[in-house]
């Protein structure tokens, strides 16, 4: 009887392993706004953005069309109203 285990993990052992680095680099803004409608665990709405940019004036702009997207999101997501069951 010969034993597969051990020459298949002889295989995995002389294959060499790939060693990759990556450098990150953060550079710009980043602007984050959440939004909270109500306050009850069944009462509310949340909604979150963010925009990155390289400069604040950037970001600045891109916050005013996400503010513009999530006001309308918001609007939207008020107009659904849980059903209320009849007995």
């Amino acid at each position: 009887m010969s034993d597969t285990t051990d020459a298949s993990s002889d295989a995995a052992a002389e294959q060499p392993t790939e060693t990759k680095h990556v450098e990150r680099t953060d550079v710009g803004v980043s602007i984050t706004v959440q939004l909270k409608r109500g306050s009850g665990t069944r009462d509310e709405d949340k909604i979150k953005g963010k925009v990155k940019a390289q400069t604040l004036e950037d970001a600045k702009e891109d916050m005013e069309v996400l503010r513009s997207y999530l006001h309308t999101l918001a609007e939207d997501a008020r107009q659904i109203q849980p059903e209320v069951e009849t007995e």
